[in-house]
């Protein structure tokens, strides 16, 4: 049994409430920049215990930035035992939180509250989502990612001080590093936040090789567990791979090579996403044009922040309103960009829109009825029995065919419920001679 002394300050906290749990699915190519980050330097505050301090792991974070052309500013709170419900109370802690302008906020567990149910549900998880209100409080950009630690070299049920709470007898590293991975995936789904898979990386080394990543107590990190650790934070912050890093903290190139292979493979092609994109904004929107004037309705998001947008209406006018509108002096096409930023990241989008000029024009000489008009969802057409077996066709202001059909009935519904916003041409015929504009809201 292991039963290692930790620094508390408080033990019963209830949880409140539970979040919502959003879900990303992304595709990621490995070695390629898949996210746009607005800036090469980034302030990072650590916040831990000795897992975090071994081998001074920050430093180890800012070299491999520094290696990939970035800089890295670093500070930490490191004290050995501590629990988040420690820092959570700590002087040293809420001062360099509250600092401001933190852009990552890392946060490390002590390395057995996780795999102890009665800590892992009434101390670990209010203790984080405490620290996260008050990170967001004083720091509107900072990002957060939770520290996944590793489980004992021979793993061993682990107990608080008392021997009151105790965890199951775990009888191996993958028996305790699976409940440590469900406890930081749980926490880090529940509050939105990301999470470094270290322990992951841990598990895949030492289950393909012999090699060592515990120090001589069979907790800590050894230097190489040190550097496993650092490459899958560096990931993890900066969104990019680390094979081909030339800083190896002083391991030979071929191992440290293999070290972030290892890494890289854990982070970007696993099952599980690791909420890595979950700060990533997506940019989109819709535009309606009525004459000159184009009115566009911003669709972009983000999970956990306020989005800044930048058009571009492609005729040199710009606008950081959320959804402008926009007059044209001439006729012509033009291409229209948002970029929605948040702080570090940023997405942009481009949309060609045609103003004034259009390669369909309405023919009025119609023998069939439509309605409504504007519309949202659907229009309703009414036929004589003579256009009964036609083909209709809805085209965009270019002239694009964007869906047909045959109308079977003298009364037909036709849905435009998946089109966006703006202006279309109905045309029943194969020769356009019967030709309505439609106005979708």
């Amino acid at each position: 049994m292991y039963c290692v002394g930790w620094r508390r300050n408080r033990l019963e906290i209830v949880i409140k409430s539970k979040m919502k749990k959003l879900l990303i699915a992304v595709t990621v190519t490995l070695g390629l920049s898949f996210v746009s980050i607005s800036q090469d330097t980034l302030s990072v505050l650590f916040i831990g215990n000795s897992y975090t301090s071994y081998n001074n792991l920050p430093l180890l974070v800012k070299n491999l930035s520094t290696s990939a052309g970035k800089t890295l500013n670093i500070d930490s709170n490191m004290p050995g035992g501590y629990l988040m419900s420690s820092h959570l109370n700590d002087a040293t802690t809420l001062s360099k939180i509250s600092q401001g302008n933190w852009d990552y906020v890392i946060l490390q567990e002590q390395s057995q509250i996780p795999t102890i149910d009665y800590y892992r549900y009434n101390d670990m998880y209010p203790a984080m989502t405490d620290l996260k209100s008050v990170i967001e409080q004083y720091n509107p950009c900072a990002k957060i990612i939770t520290y996944m630690t590793w489980g004992r070299r021979f793993g061993g049920q682990q107990c608080d001080p008392s021997g009151t709470n105790c965890s199951p007898v775990f009888t191996n590293f993958n028996h305790m590093q699976d409940s440590l991975t469900s406890a930081y995936l749980e926490i880090s789904e529940q509050l939105n936040i990301q999470c470094a898979p270290v322990g992951v990386t841990w598990q895949y080394i030492l289950n393909d090789t012999t090699l060592v990543l515990h120090s001589g107590d069979n907790s800590h990190p050894n230097i190489d567990g040190s550097y496993v650790a650092a490459l899958s934070i560096f990931s993890s912050i900066w969104k990019l791979g680390t094979s081909g890093l030339t800083y190896t903290a002083g391991l030979s190139n071929q191992l440290a090579q293999y070290y972030q292979s290892k890494s890289d493979n854990t982070i970007f092609n696993s099952a599980n996403d690791w909420n890595l994109l979950i700060n990533n904004p997506s940019a989109n929107f819709s535009e309606s044009i009525s004459g000159n004037t184009a009115t566009f309705t911003n669709s972009s998001s983000s999970i956990n922040s306020t989005l800044n947008y930048s058009w571009d209406f492609g005729d040199g006018n710009t606008s950081s309103v959320q959804n402008p509108s926009h007059t044209y002096a001439t006729n012509g096409t033009y291409t229209v960009t948002l970029i929605a930023s948040n702080c570090i990241f940023s997405d942009t989008i481009t949309n060609t829109i045609q103003i004034g000029t259009n390669s369909m024009e309405e023919n009025t000489n119609t023998n069939f009825e439509f309605y409504p008009n504007p519309t949202t969802n659907q229009i309703t057409i009414n036929v004589e029995k003579q256009l009964l077996g036609s083909v209709y066709t809805i085209y965009d202001y270019t002239g694009k065919s964007i869906l047909s059909g045959k109308i079977l009935l003298e009364q037909s519904v036709i849905d435009l419920e998946y089109l966006s916003k703006g202006v279309y041409f109905l045309s029943i015929g194969e020769n356009l001679e019967r030709t309505v504009k439609v106005i979708k809201e």
